[in-house]
């Protein structure tokens, strides 16, 4: 499935069940910041497993975690503009901040307008392209399919899902993210 295509079946999810819990509580800073602060602690933590699995990734890796931590940031500010420009969209719960679905004129206004998610942008595509074009890019990719299916990795996993979980509950009042 392409980028395009995971972003239209996503947005289309995140849009029902936004839609479907429209009587919730829209999402606020502290919720935002919580989430962020456990998203982060896990891109750092699949990173330290993967170096622990093959120490010469080291240089792909470092990449690769500099892109995560920009697409995070880059979620904080599309976050922080439906907060304050449609503030309904955030009533889905914490799940949905996984995934911010913003619309194109909605993405076109932020990159006219909002000099920090232009930059953002520029360095999430030069990451990339740095990434893909690493000489030892398949080895990472081969390494981090081998890290998936490690013990380690499904503990690690189960914790930052428990710490979503529990998130998940505390701003949103019950499991599923509905009122």
């Amino acid at each position: 499935m392409n980028v395009t295509t995971r972003r239209t079946v996503m947005s289309a999810l995140l849009g029902f069940s936004a839609g479907s819990v429209l009587c919730g509580t829209p999402l606020d800073i502290g919720a935002w910041r919580a989430f962020e602060a456990v998203e982060e602690a896990w891109i750092r933590d699949r990173h330290a497993l993967l170096l622990e699995q093959c120490p010469d990734c080291r240089g792909p890796a470092s990449i690769d975690l500099d892109l995560k931590l920009a697409e995070l940031q880059r979620r904080g500010i599309q976050f922080e503009y439906l907060n304050k420009h449609q503030p309904a969209q955030l009533r889905g719960g914490l799940w949905e901040l996984t995934w911010i679905p913003l619309r194109p004129r909605d993405v076109s206004r932020l990159l006219s307008t909002n000099a920090q998610y232009r930059e953002n942008e520029d360095r999430i595509q030069r990451l990339t392209a740095t990434l893909r074009n690493n000489p030892h890019y398949d080895h990472f990719r081969t390494s981090q399919i081998r890290l998936w299916k490690t013990p380690e990795y499904r503990s690690a996993h189960r914790r930052y899902s428990g710490r979503l979980y529990e998130l998940n509950r505390t701003y949103s009042g019950s499991v599923n993210g509905s009122p």
